[in-house]
């Protein structure tokens, strides 16, 4: 009876622990700034976060790193899954900003990290064909 009772604790942990499991879809891209936009990329990068943490709820971490000289830009994106990155590539594809990004920042290095579906691949196949899965590490 004992370990009945200790299983039936124990099982809604393990089975939420389950669902939890997967790793998130990471977009990372290294980028130059395009000549003549050093002068607004501030404004255009507080626009572009204020939209995404605005209109995408599920983006988890969405971050631009700049240069000293104020010749390049990273930008970091974490998804909780396929289906929200697809969201993402598709807030994009329809955005007012989306030429205005392009004509920006000029795209040198695009990683997309996690197990990505045929579906995101193809979503993502005009911006990067650079896709990586997990062989090992750790979260603390």
């Amino acid at each position: 009876m004992k370990k009945l009772l200790l299983l039936t604790m124990l099982m809604p942990s393990f089975l939420m622990a389950m669902h939890h499991k997967s790793e998130p879809i990471i977009f990372y891209l290294d980028m130059d700034i395009a000549e003549g936009k050093s002068d607004s990329v501030q404004g255009f990068v507080d626009y572009l976060v204020k939209t995404v943490k605005k209109t995408e709820p599920k983006t988890m971490y969405y971050k631009y790193w700049i240069s000293e000289d104020k010749t390049k830009v990273s930008l970091m994106e974490v998804y909780h899954s396929n289906e929200d990155a697809l969201f993402h590539m598709d807030a994009f594809d329809k955005a007012s900003h989306k030429q205005k990004f392009i004509d920006t920042f000029v795209i040198t290095n695009f990683q997309v990290m996690g197990d990505t579906s045929d579906e995101l691949k193809e979503a993502m196949s005009a911006f990067t064909q650079d896709h990586r899965t997990l062989i090992n590490g750790f979260k603390r």
